[in-house]
């Protein structure tokens, strides 16, 4: 064999089982999932045509649709102000106001479109099932499932309005799993630990940038920014060994990852 070829070999064996190791990878195009105080922390991504407020908003009468409009408004300002929990609290009023104040009926596409996003979602979500054991994941997926089998159902019997409620129930089902809730609970076990460290070494200055910064992304949108931030702030912590007890509700899916 070339002596070319014998260099060339253990490089292009090494490209591959980097790519190969990429499927298995904590980071996934629609899902992302890392171990830190002591649980697994693991989020989905929205498909991009999941149910949201502007889904009803045409179907919603003027003067309702001007109020859902002001609501708009100030989750914006308390986004922008980095009360993004206040903000995401509005959004999910928002929505099950506009669900409950529709003037006309969606057309049908759009309520099946709707379904198939939730669907999408689920697929999603089951593709990260398959790779571990996370208890609050699946629940999600058997809360997100229930809502759109329930929304068809509605759909068959013609009965649209509840249809829409079950879509809207089975979307904020799925948002409590999504980048931007686990970041904010990551955040906030982060925001714990640090209220009682009055220390100021190298790791906890570090964490407390880190924080800044995922609360940064946060204000602009950048949710995967956030999430990632808070993760490794909790990591420093962790190796500070600066621990407080037990992380609230859906903070963490306390059980051993599996790749």
């Amino acid at each position: 064999m070339p002596f070319a070829l014998r260099r060339a070999l253990p490089c292009a064996l090494a490209t591959l089982l980097l790519l190969a190791a990429c499927e298995d990878a904590p980071t996934a195009p629609t899902s992302y999932v890392q171990q830190a105080a002591g649980g697994v922390w693991v989020a989905v991504t929205e498909p991009v045509s999941l149910p949201r407020t502007d889904t009803w908003l045409p179907y919603v009468g003027a003067q309702d649709a001007a109020a859902l409009r002001a609501m708009r408004e100030q989750a914006a300002r308390l986004r922008v102000s980095g009360r993004v929990e206040d903000a995401l609290q509005m959004e999910d009023e928002m929505m099950r106001t506009a669900a409950r104040s529709l003037a006309r009926t969606p057309e049908p596409a759009r309520l099946l479109a709707s379904a198939a996003a939730l669907d999408e979602w689920v697929d999603r979500a089951r593709a990260r099932l398959q790779t571990g054991t996370y208890p609050e994941l699946s629940a999600a997926v058997l809360a997100v499932t229930a809502e759109a089998e329930a929304a068809r159902a509605q759909m068959a019997a013609g009965d649209t309005n509840r249809a829409v409620m079950h879509l809207t129930r089975g979307a904020i089902a799925a948002r409590e799993q999504a980048p931007l809730a686990v970041g904010l609970r990551l955040m906030g076990a982060v925001e714990a630990r640090l209220a009682q460290e009055k220390g100021q070494s190298a790791g906890v200055r570090r964490a407390r940038h880190l924080l800044a910064d995922a609360r940064e992304g946060l204000a602009t949108g950048d949710s995967l920014r956030a999430l990632r931030r808070a993760i490794y702030a909790l990591q420093l912590l962790d190796a500070e060994g600066i621990t407080v007890g037990p992380v609230t509700r859906g903070a963490v899916d306390s059980v051993p990852q599996v790749q």
